[in-house]
């Protein structure tokens, strides 16, 4: 019996297109103005959450009303995956840091902090050439729609969409190369999918579940906390309920434990009903190394080396930054090498023109890698960044986002950040600001803004759209093609939205959320001491680099060859970053109570206890969607529901 797959229809095309736009104003007037919840700070989205909840409650009445018209579970989880993908190119990391880090060293220099020094290495068709433009970016009460603002923003915002749009396309080509092997080979088990999936294309079934006291339960618990906090904003006589982080390290104040270095403790609801979804052994290794990490600090300290910054490299023991870094390229490593004969098959297929089940020819998935390679290279180079560290720069950051996509893919964390060391600041550490020169050390700052964060990282957003279409039955082609014309209008509309809001508001005002313009600063603070005080090669760190590697290969091989074995190399690299920081509490608690429901009561009561925890993870981006939505509207600033 063959399976029937469908094609997007063009109400669902429609919907989910005139949805980005609507979205990436939501957001620019949301977590960059009001500071309200970010509805694009974790990895199940919280804004695209909220819109296929109300398009699931939507479609209720329509069955009842109107049937013929009601949506189907495929075309909601069509606009879920466009809105996805929209929604992250908006968001913290992506364009949410893009203008202002173009235009950050034009605007804050000063004869004090000598970014003056930068302006010869920059490219004239990086930023805007006029200083009024980027003088009413920054001081807003003007509009992008002078023309003198759109001619200066026309060659920049051609230059980094393109240069965006090719990013994109190779995450999205390598999506191609490794989906048969990690979607049925594999069948990892995209936690991150599943509440969608849940909600849309069973949506009878999620019918049932607003019928389900259990749900209920679950959501009325995190809505209440969340509207408790909420009122306790504005009137702090009243209770506050502590599920946001609060230190306690306070309470190791002894040598050595006072090297903890920060032991904050949370209760988020939305974390504990999103781990839930997560295998057992990968939700325990993620906490569990979290103490891990600080039991090697304690021991550092303890034995007089120091200690060292989680922060950056150290080149000694414990040296937390570098083991994280090796656990992220290796888990990379580990993921092409478990999957070479399949990449192996892909480019026999290429190479013979045979055809295959896959939404292109896979001739023309490996020529667009190899292409839009070329092409980013090309273009750094044509910057002035030396061809070879150029190479090496695309290589390494697509290793990155090959070990977040598979963490997101197995383990499905609720949010994401990378090691404390990104590509660029990896490649000068190990090689020494010293040898590089001026113009190569400027260009890898330059191109900082999409590594500082990498929670709204668009990789495994595709990812997950080709398997939502996978498990939905949406035909792969069309649902390729859906992800390509997301990404145009994401691009377009966050680029749009953001220039809007900032001519208006002022990017250096009070009047919007300063930490993106704060971050944009941190690279040309950075470029600065690598001027000021060249550094020899950091080869201290590669013992500590290549131990998080092997680490991470060790894990793994006792995982696949001892089937008792507890622990997941996932949690490692999880372990290792700031990923873990704020949730490891919540996780840890989630863990147990799966364990102890599969424990006493097996599958049938971890099945009947899902909808408590997907109420959980509903009330808690309901509420924060709704308290976000207000603050929009009335332009005023709203408790913040997740993280901090």
């Amino acid at each position: 019996m063959t399976t029937s797959y469908q094609k997007a229809t063009k109400r669902s095309i429609f919907i989910g297109a005139l949805l980005i736009p609507i979205s990436s104003f939501w957001i620019t007037n949301s977590e960059m103005v009001s500071g309200v919840t970010e509805i694009t700070s974790t990895s199940l989205l919280i804004g695209a959450v909220f819109v296929l909840f109300l398009l699931v409650v939507a479609n209720v009445l329509l069955e009842k009303i109107v049937p013929e018209h009601a949506l189907s579970g495929a075309e909601m989880l069509v606009i879920f995956v466009m809105l996805n993908i929209g929604m992250s190119i908006n968001g913290i990391g992506m364009f949410g840091f893009l203008v202002t880090a173009l235009c950050n060293p034009f605007w804050y220099a000063t004869p004090e902090n000598g970014w003056h020094d930068f302006y010869p290495e920059i490219p004239n068709w990086f930023v805007p050439q006029s200083r009024d433009a980027i003088q009413h970016l920054y001081l807003g009460e003007s509009t992008l729609y002078h023309s003198d603002h759109l001619k200066a923003w026309v060659i920049p915002v051609l230059v980094w969409s393109s240069f965006t749009f090719v990013l994109l396309w190779i995450m999205l080509c390598v999506n191609l190369l490794l989906r048969k092997r990690w979607l049925e080979h594999e069948q990892l088990s995209f936690p991150i999918t599943t509440l969608p999936v849940e909600m849309s294309l069973r949506e009878r079934r999620f019918s049932d579940y607003l019928k389900n006291r259990y749900l209920w339960f679950g959501l009325v618990i995190a809505s209440l906390i969340q509207t408790n906090n909420t009122f306790q904003y504005y009137y702090p006589q009243l209770p506050y309920i502590k599920v946001k982080p609060f230190d306690i390290s306070h309470l190791f104040s002894e040598r050595p434990w006072n090297a903890v270095a920060g032991f904050p403790i949370a209760f988020h609801p939305c974390v504990i009903g999103l781990t839930y979804f997560i295998p057992l052994d990968i939700s325990f290794s993620c906490w569990f190394f979290f103490l891990f990490r600080k039991g090697q600090q304690v021991l550092a300290a303890a034995i007089s080396t120091g200690g060292g910054s989680v922060w950056g490299p150290s080149g000694r023991y414990p040296a937390i930054a570098e083991q994280g870094v090796g656990a992220w390229i290796g888990l990379a490593l580990l993921s092409l090498w478990i999957g070479r004969k399949h990449l192996f098959q892909t480019l026999s297929f290429a190479w013979s023109g045979k055809a295959s089940d896959e939404p292109i020819h896979l001739r023309y998935a490996w020529l667009g890698l190899i292409l839009g390679i070329i092409a980013l290279v090309a273009f750094c180079s044509f910057a002035g960044l030396n061809t070879i560290i150029a190479t090496i720069f695309i290589l390494l950051f697509l290793l990155y986002m090959i070990g977040l996509t598979r963490i997101r893919s197995e383990g499905g964390v609720i949010w994401n950040f990378g090691p404390w060391i990104n590509p660029p600041q990896l490649m000068v550490h190990l090689a020494g600001s010293r040898l590089l020169n001026p113009r190569d050390l400027t260009i890898l700052s330059y191109l900082q803004w999409f590594n500082l964060d990498y929670r709204c990282a668009v990789m495994p957003h595709q990812l997950e759209g080709l398997r939502i279409a996978h498990v939905g039955k949406v035909r792969m082609k069309s649902m390729f093609y859906l992800i390509i014309l997301a990404m145009v209008i994401g691009i377009v509309a966050a680029y749009w939205n953001i220039l809007r809001m900032y001519y208006i508001k002022g990017a250096g005002t009070p009047y919007v959320n300063q930490w993106r313009t704060d971050m944009g600063l941190m690279p040309y603070r950075q470029l600065r001491a690598w001027l000021d005080y060249p550094a020899d090669s950091g080869l201290a760190s590669l013992p500590y680099i290549s131990g998080g590697m092997l680490a991470t290969f060790l894990l793994m091989f006792l995982r696949t060859n001892f089937l008792w074995w507890p622990i997941h190399p996932i949690g490692f690299a999880v372990g290792h970053s700031f990923i873990i920081d704020l949730i490891w509490t919540p996780m840890c608690v989630s863990w147990c109570l799966k364990k102890i429901v599969l424990q006493y009561g097996g599958i049938r009561a971890y099945r009947r206890s899902m909808p408590f925890f997907i109420g959980l993870l509903l009330g808690d981006y309901l509420s924060g969607c709704i308290f976000s939505l207000i603050g929009v509207i009335f332009d005023i600033p709203m408790y913040r529901v997740f993280p901090n």
